[in-house]
Parts: C-alpha cells; structure tokens; sequence
C-alpha cells in the first residue's frame, strides 16, 4: 500500500465517496492510497466511457458511476490489506446505489455487467501498472498471480451482490416505486424538506441541476405504445440535452419529464429540447433550468404556466416558459384578456382573411422593431406589401402604430396565440 501515492494534481474535486468510506480507508491503507484510489477511480471512470463510446457500446453510465467504482477499489484494497476472504467481501453502498440507479433509469442488466467488468480490467491494469514499476523482478510473477486471483475473486463476490441488487430493484421499480415517486415529488413541490431516502427513490440527485415538462396528450383517441414513446422521447432528451438521467412521473393527469444534470445547462437547452423529436400526440410545455430544491419547484412552476397556456392553444406543440410567461400571466382572467383584446384591437378583429393578414404583418412589424425589412422577411411578402398593411392596420385602428406599442403587441400576441379570444367577451 506504501507504493499507492497520487500525482500532484490528485483527483479532480477530490473523492467522490461518503466521508465515511474516506475516514476508514484513511484509517486502514493510509491517505495517499486512499487519493491513488480515487484518483484511478475517476481515471477508471472517465477510460471505460471512452471506450464505450467508441465501440458504441452501451453502458452504465448513469451519473453516480465514479462514486461506484471509487467505493468499490477502496474496498477492494482495504480487503487485500487485511487479507479478507472473497466470501466476506460484500459490494459497498456506492456500488449498490449506482446499480438501483441504473434499473430506474432502464439500463439493462447486459450493461451494468459490462461497465462492472470493464471497471475491473482497468483497476486490474492500474494495480499491475504499480506492482511492475514497484516489485523485484524475482517476486514478479508471484505478485501478479497473487492480485489476479484476489481481485478475480472479488469481483464475483461484488457481482453477485450488485445483479441481487438489481433484481431487488427491479421488482420494487415494477410494484410501488412509481406511487412511492409521486408521493416524493409532491412533498418536495409542496415545499416539504425531502425525506432521507428521497433520492434512493426518485434515482436522480436533488442537489444538482434540474429541467421540469409537462405534457399531455393533444388528443383523446386510443395512443398504442404511449408508455414506450414516452421513455423513448425521455431518453433521445437525455442525450440531446447533455442531461445525466431522467424519469416520468404521472401528475394530476399529465405527464411530468424530469431531467438532472450534473453542471448548469448551456443557455441553448431549451432550445435543444424543442429540437428533439416528440410523438405527434404530445404537447409539451417546459420550465427553464433550475438548480437544487428552489430550481426544482421553479422549474416546475414554469412548466405548469406554459401548460396553462399550451391547454388554450393546442395548435403548437412546444412551450417554453420564455415565450409562455407573460401569455399565461395575461389569461389568468380569460374574461379580461379578451376584453383586452377587443378594446385594443378594435377594427382589426374579424375571421376574414385580409383583416388576419393585417393582423400578423402588424405583429411580425412590431417585434421586428418596426422593420418593414425585418417583417417581411420573416413573412417572405415584398416590403411595400407589408407597408401597405401596416399602414392599413393604423386605419383601422383609428390611431398611428408606434402609438402604444407594447399594448399593441400584447393584444396582437393573444389575439394570435388565442383567437378565441377575439369572441369571447
């Protein structure tokens, strides 16, 4: 164990295992092994992802992998110090988490197997690497059988314990774990404090970075396969968002989407979730990125006001709360918005075609900064098209079009986001 020294640099923002596993490990084969340890481990980690990647081959890559591996070298070492029998090896917590992680992630039990025995290889090859560089060539040969039947025999010890771990968890998944989820997730957005086992039961960090959807389905037909098109939908996310894990939960008769990051996601993200190809019978509606417990019920809140507006204007399909906050604060009162509309909009309502073009070249006029340029190109009409319109649009209106801007454009928003609207009051 004297032999186990980090590099300089060590791991990057340290272990990644409880305090607890560190202390005894520190107690037991020092602290430099126990920084050689996490330090490979976060090496281990980072080499068989790679190799995955390029043999495109899946894995089990759900997040926590790294504490995973790290519990488990320490523990491995700890056993070769002390000399502990294979059959008293018992796979630590870290290890087990991360397998429960991965059955509520729906990672199959061939990939667990394989990032189980890929971890080993390579933590076989770190341990070689130090016994080549440290043993006489005369003890040689001994050393290496000696580790290799050890570390063999562990790694049965660890897999026998780990896939009984995922058969436990994969009949509680199937039984109460989608109640036991939802009785989590309302506590949290009810503002209750998380109870210890929260996130044994949701499979993703509290702590981290979190994304909130909504969504429900845009028609009230029979939808075969809907359960599988929504966890595909979640997965292709999970890849196109950068996103470490996600899971569904049914709320209040929607469809709630949960993705955790492990670092902030890039300001592109919702931009990167409307990309990503959704069944045609699904309207989503998404809060922005929030972090920990307050980004949570944040985000969850967001999504819950573009759903408010999405449910009033079932012809788009995405929301975000970015293009949804302001319409959804404006119809809290149905009855006053389309007031509004009709008290702003006064000679330009109507189902005729000509006033609705109007209508649009003047909303497209206004966001445009009141660029016939911009309008128009965005139309794909000829500029004096849209200066006609705009000029017909002040007519109608009875005033010039900078007058009141905003309101204007307030008024244009709902009356195309809600036509409804226009008849309502």
């Amino acid at each position: 164990m004297d032999s186990l020294r980090p590099t300089a640099s060590g791991a990057a923002g340290g272990p990644a295992s409880d305090p607890e596993i560190i202390a005894s490990a520190e107690a037991e084969i020092g602290a430099p092994a126990t920084a050689w340890a996490a330090e490979a481990a976060a090496d281990i980690v980072r080499l068989v992802a790679e190799d995955f990647s390029l043999a495109g081959t899946p894995g089990m890559m759900t997040g926590t992998e790294r504490e995973g591996c790290e519990a488990s070298l320490l523990t491995t070492l700890i056993g070769l110090h002390r000399g502990t029998p294979a059959a008293d090896i018992v796979a630590p917590r870290g290890a087990q988490d991360n397998v429960r992680l991965s059955v509520r992630q729906g990672v199959p039990i061939g990939s667990v197997l394989r990032t189980v025995w890929a971890c080993h290889t390579r933590v076989q090859d770190a341990l070689l690497a130090v016994i080549e560089r440290e043993v006489p060539a005369d003890r040689m040969v001994a050393e290496v059988r000696g580790l290799n039947a050890a570390l063999f025999s562990y790694v049965n010890s660890y897999v026998s314990d780990l896939m009984r771990g995922y058969e436990d968890e994969l009949s509680l998944w199937h039984g109460r774990l989608p109640a036991e989820r939802l009785r989590v997730l309302t506590a949290i957005l009810d503002g209750e404090e998380p109870a210890e086992d929260a996130e044994r039961v949701l499979g993703l960090r509290l702590g981290g970075h979190h994304l909130i959807a909504v969504a429900r389905p845009a028609t009230s037909g029979h939808i075969p396969d809907r359960d599988a098109a929504r966890q595909r939908f979640g997965t292709d996310a999970v890849q196109a968002l950068g996103a470490t894990g996600f899971l569904t939960i049914e709320h209040q008769g929607t469809t709630l989407f949960w993705w955790a990051f492990n670092t902030r996601p890039g300001p592109s993200v919702m931009s990167a979730l409307r990309e990503v190809p959704h069944p045609g019978w699904i309207q989503l509606a998404a809060g922005r990125p929030g972090s920990g417990l307050a980004g949570l019920r944040e985000s969850h809140f967001e999504a819950q006001q573009a759903a408010r507006v999405a449910r009033l204007a079932p012809r788009q399909q995405f929301w975000g709360y970015d293009d949804a906050g302001m319409l959804a604060l404006l119809i809290a009162d149905p009855q006053g918005a389309a007031r509004f509309v009709q008290v702003q909009l006064a000679g330009l309502l109507g189902p005729d075609q000509k006033l609705t073009d109007i209508r649009d070249t003047l909303r497209h006029f206004l966001l445009a900064g009141s660029s016939r340029i911009a309008a128009a190109q965005a139309l794909h009409l000829a500029t004096n098209t849209v200066a006609y319109r705009v000029k017909r649009a002040s007519d109608l209106l009875g005033r010039p079009v900078n007058e009141n801007q905003v309101v204007t454009l307030v008024a244009l928003q709902l009356a195309h986001t809600f036509p409804q609207l226009m008849d309502a009051a």
